[in-house]
C-alpha cells in the first residue's frame, strides 16, 4: 500500500493537500490501496471529508489509529447530554452567548461550566469545567462524530500542563504531558500511548511518536508499503527513522533550493533540507518536472532514483468538455488562484494590471486565495495599499479562498503568476486545462514547464512586471492571438491526463516492489 504523510486535511487546503486529493482519485480509479496519513489531531478531519471525494477508507489520521476511531458512526450530542451536578440541577442559571457560540452555566452566581458548540449547530464540541474559585481547571475536547476525544488539564495557573486522548469507549488512548521553560513557553516532554494491544509505549516527541504509527502500518501491511514525504518539516524525520521495511520517497512539492533560479549554489530550502542531507535513508525522489530532477541529480548526485511525476492530474471529464472561446468569457479577466504571501509577489501582478489599464480600459483582476497571516497579514496589506495607492479598487477584488474554481476557469481569459518561488502549480495546470491563456514569470519549476511560450501564455524574465503588462494589452487588443493561446492551452493539458501520470506511479511502484521484496 501506498501511504501519502501530511499534516492534516483542512478546509482551506495548500497545493499539497490538492495534490493528494488527485492522487488518491487516481490509485482508486486503478483499484491501487493508497491512504493519507495525517500526524496533527483535528477532532473534525472525518467531518470535513465532505468537502473532498475521500471517505473515511482513504484518509488515516495517526491518533484516530490509537484511538481505534478510524470509523465511527456520528451520533447527536447537545447541550442537554452534557451531565450537570446532581446536587446543582434545581440552581443552575443557563445563558447563551452568541457571539461566541457556547453556553454559559452558573450555580449561586459563579460558572461552573461552559459548553461549546459547533458552529450553526447544537452539536457539542468542548466542555469547560471550573472550580469553585472559577478557575478553569479541565477541556474536554469532543469529536465532531458525538464523543469525548480529548480532556485537557489545567495547572491553578491557567496553564495546559496534560492531554488525555481518549477512544470512543472513553479508555486513554495517549497522554501527552507538558514542561515550561524559563520564558514560559510551553512544550511537550512525553507522549504515552496506552494499552495498545495490550502495552504502553513512551515517546518523547511527535516525531517519534508518528514513526512509531508508520512502523505499525508498515508491520500490518501484507503488501510492499511505500510511504511519501509530503510535508517534509511535518513527517521527513519520521519516515527516515522507520524500523520496518518500507519504501521511502522524498517528494520535493517546492523548490530544492532558497533562490530556484540558482539550483547550484543557493543555499537549501529548509523544508527539504534534513531530507536531502541524508539522502541514504531514501529510497526514491519524486520530482515534478525533469528541469528539477536534473537539477537535484547535477548537485546531490544521489545513488536512489528520481522519478518525474507531476502533480497535477487533468480528468478526462475535462480534457473532453466542450471548449468555451474566448468570446464567451469576460473580457479583459485576469484571475491569479495563490494564497496571499510574500513569496507570490502579487503586488507585481496588480502593478501589471494597472499599467495595462491605461491601455485596456476593461481589465480586471480577482485573485482567489487565503490570506497569509505571517507578521500581522503583513502581505495582505501591502497588497491592498497598492491596489490603493493605484486606483484599482473597482479593479482587483481579492475574492478569498473557494472550494469551487471551475466557474472561475470557465470565464477567465487570462492567469497571471508572479511568484518569485514556485511548486508545481495546481492551479495554473487547472486554468490551463479549462483553456486560459498562462503569463507566468520564468520560475521553477512547475510554471515554466506548464506554460510553454508562444504556445498556451508567455513566459516572462523574473520580476518584469513592466513586461508581463505589455503582454497582457497585446493579448487584449489580439482576439485572434488571445483565441489562438487559449486552443494551445486546452491541447497542452493533455500531456497530464490520467493515463500519463499513472504510467509514471507505476514506475515507481515498481522499483518498490523489485527492490523491497527482494531484500
Amino acid at each position: 500500500m501506498l501511504y501519502f504523510v501530511n499534516f492534516n486535511m483542512p478546509v482551506n487546503k495548500s497545493g499539497i493537500e490538492h495534490a493528494q486529493l488527485k492522487r488518491i482519485a487516481l490509485f482508486k480509479a486503478h483499484k491501487v490501496p493508497a491512504k493519507i496519513v495525517t500526524r496533527d489531531y483535528d477532532p473534525q478531519l472525518h467531518y470535513n471529508l465532505k468537502y473532498t471525494d475521500l471517505t473515511d477508507d482513504d484518509i488515516l489520521m495517526k491518533f484516530d489509529y490509537f484511538q481505534e476511531a478510524t470509523h465511527v458512526k456520528t451520533k447527536e450530542v447537545t447541550p442537554a447530554d452534557v451531565k450537570i451536578p446532581a446536587n446543582f440541577s434545581d440552581h443552575v442559571v443557563k445563558n447563551w452567548v452568541a457571539d461566541q457560540n457556547y453556553y454559559e452555566y452558573y450555580h449561586n452566581q459563579a460558572i461552573f461550566m461552559r459548553v461549546a458548540v459547533f458552529p450553526n449547530t447544537q452539536q457539542v464540541a468542548a466542555v469547560h469545567y471550573f472550580d469553585t474559585l472559577q478557575n478553569l481547571y479541565r477541556v474536554d475536547y469532543y469529536d465532531r462524530r458525538g464523543f469525548v476525544s480529548k480532556e485537557q488539564y489545567y495547572t491553578p495557573d491557567n496553564k495546559v500542563n496534560m492531554e488525555q486522548l481518549l477512544r470512543p469507549d472513553g479508555s486513554v488512548a495517549v497522554q501527552q504531558f507538558y514542561r515550561f521553560d524559563r520564558s514560559m513557553k510551553r512544550t511537550t516532554s512525553q507522549f504515552r500511548v496506552v494499552n495498545y494491544q495490550g502495552k504502553d509505549y513512551e515517546f518523547n516527541t511527535i516525531s517519534e511518536l508518528l514513526r512509531f504509527c508508520l512502523d505499525e502500518l508498515a508491520r500490518k501491511d501484507p503488501q510492499v508499503s511505500i510511504f511519501v514525504s509530503d510535508r517534509s518539516l511535518v513527517d521527513d524525520w519520521s519516515i527516515m527513522h522507520m524500523q520496518e521495511k518500507s519504501y521511502k520517497v522524498l517528494h520535493l512539492h517546492n523548490s530544492q533550493t532558497n533562490d530556484a533560479n540558482d539550483p547550484m549554489h543557493s543555499g537549501l530550502n529548509y523544508n527539504y533540507e534534513l531530507g536531502l542531507n541524508n539522502l541514504d535513508k531514501w529510497n526514491a525522489i519524486i520530482t515534478a518536472t525533469k528541469k528539477q530532477a536534473d537539477n537535484v541529480a547535477a548537485r546531490f548526485k544521489p545513488q536512489i532514483p528520481i522519478f518525474v511525476i507531476p502533480v497535477g492530474i487533468v480528468p478526462n471529464l475535462v480534457l473532453t468538455e466542450n471548449r468555451i472561446p474566448m468570446t464567451q468569457r469576460t473580457a479583459g479577466k485576469v484571475i491569479a488562484v495563490a494564497r496571499i504571501s510574500n513569496e507570490k509577489r502579487l503586488d507585481d501582478l496588480v502593478r501589471a494590471i494597472g499599467q495595462a489599464r491605461e491601455s485596456i480600459p476593461n481589465i480586471t483582476l480577482d485573485i482567489y486565495g487565503y490570506e497569509n497571516s505571517e507578521n500581522d497579514y503583513a502581505e495582505p496589506k501591502k497588497v491592498r495599499r497598492v491596489i490603493k495607492e493605484l486606483g484599482l479598487e473597482d479593479v482587483v477584488k481579492l475574492k478569498g479562498y473557494t472550494n469551487n474554481l471551475l466557474p472561475v476557469y470557465q470565464q477567465a481569459q487570462v492567469f497571471g503568476l508572479t511568484s518569485r518561488m514556485e511548486g508545481f502549480n495546481l492551479s495554473l495546470l487547472e486554468a490551463i486545462s479549462h483553456g486560459v491563456v498562462g503569463e507566468t514569470y520564468d520560475v521553477n519549476y512547475g510554471p515554466n514547464s506548464i506554460v510553454k511560450d508562444g504556445i498556451n501564455g508567455h513566459i516572462v524574465a523574473l520580476g518584469n512586471w513592466h513586461q508581463m503588462a505589455n503582454n497582457f494589452v497585446k493579448l487584449f487588443k489580439n482576439p485572434a492571438l488571445l483565441q489562438k493561446l487559449s486552443d494551445g492551452a486546452y491541447r497542452s493539458a493533455e500531456e497530464y491526463s490520467p493515463d500519463n501520470i499513472w504510467a509514471t506511479w507505476i514506475n515507481l511502484i515498481q522499483d518498490a516492489n523489485q527492490k523491497i521484496s527482494d531484500n
